[in-house]
């Protein structure tokens, strides 16, 4: 139990570290809430430049979050993984400056294949549901060491 308390550990700090790149995460400035084994929790405020000419959260930026928590919940079990293919239904809509909650939780985990949950909520209104498998490449500690 120990061990994986550590590589939670130094996975937090890896991801901190790793979202101050200028990768997609810091487009969305996505930011960790929380994780544990199979879990993870962001928050991400919806920008003015990431909505739609609607005014509302664009649908491709709902789907990377998704994508995004997803694959981190699959992480935190020392995987590295890359998306196989993702199914996102969209609830309803949110406009600009609102906070959001995205969760993430493998429900099978495979040698090979991984699949997952993933969810983002406003206050408690859930807006988006997605669901994912990932392909495992490795351990995600030995290859970003």
């Amino acid at each position: 139990m120990q061990e994986k308390t550590e590589y939670l550990s130094w996975l937090r700090k890896y991801l901190e570290e790793t979202y101050k790149k200028p990768i997609l995460e810091n487009f969305l400035d996505l930011h960790m809430l929380d994780i544990e084994e199979g879990k993870a929790k962001l928050e991400y405020t919806v920008k003015d430049m990431q909505t739609n000419f609607y005014g509302f959260a664009h649908g491709g930026v709902l789907a990377s979050i998704c994508d995004i928590v997803m694959g981190v919940s699959c992480i935190t079990l020392d995987k590295q993984v890359v998306t196989i293919d993702m199914n996102t239904s969209y609830i309803k809509n949110v406009p600009i400056e609102n906070t959001l909650t995205a969760k993430g939780e493998v429900i099978s985990d495979g040698k090979k294949i991984i699949q997952a949950t993933g969810e983002i909520y406003h206050n408690k209104q859930l807006l988006v549901k997605a669901q994912a498998s990932y392909f495992v490449k490795g351990n995600f500690y030995k290859n970003n060491m």
